[in-house]
């Protein structure tokens, strides 16, 4: 089995719980509020500030090649979007230790999968009158390019973690990153 679908499969009731806390569902009923999207974007603030600088530790070179091609780093993006929206961020706190490349590459698949949401968030975001002006820097960071950019890092992750014990490091590690979302959107 692929990597990345044993993370799908065994992460879906993370990505429920975290989709839940940061009550997702109201973006398709227009019940969405600005209040909700800067509890959102302060959540993936601290997440993202927490592990972008612990995940790049992990990497070989080759990693950090891909890295360099899809654009990783999203902390200035969303610090922009912070600053454009005068949100002071929140304590970044005590993460979930990473301990090798495997379970860095599966906190990365989580940072990148939101990434995948976040331009359907974006595109609903842009609906609401008092959100029309915002840039979206980190929601909207890969705008139509999102679909290749996560289908080679899927492969990409596929390809590199092909053994039993790297995919359960994976696994761990998205665990972790999903873990410490949920504990910040509580």
């Amino acid at each position: 089995m692929m990597v990345t679908d044993i993370l799908k499969k065994e992460t879906k009731q993370f990505h429920d719980e975290i989709e839940q806390k940061l009550e997702s569902n109201k973006l398709f009923d227009g019940t969405f509020t600005q209040t909700n999207y800067y509890k959102m974007l302060l959540v993936n603030h601290q997440f993202i500030k927490a592990y972008e600088n612990e995940i790049f530790s992990y990497l070989n070179d080759a990693d950090k090649d891909l890295l360099n091609r899809i654009n990783f780093n999203k902390l200035d993006l969303i610090e922009k979007d912070l600053q454009e929206l005068q949100l002071t961020p929140n304590e970044v706190g005590v993460i979930n230790q990473l301990s090798n490349r495997a379970e860095a590459l599966g906190a990365l698949y989580v940072i990148e999968g939101s990434m995948l949401g976040g331009m359907v968030i974006a595109k609903q975001l842009k609906r609401y009158p008092e959100l029309e002006t915002a840039s979206f820097n980190y929601f909207g960071h890969y705008g139509q390019d999102i679909g290749p950019i996560w289908k080679e890092f899927i492969n990409y992750m596929n390809n590199q973690l092909i053994d039993e014990n790297e995919q359960n490091n994976a696994l761990q590690g998205a665990i972790k990153a999903y873990q410490y979302l949920i504990a910040k959107a509580s």
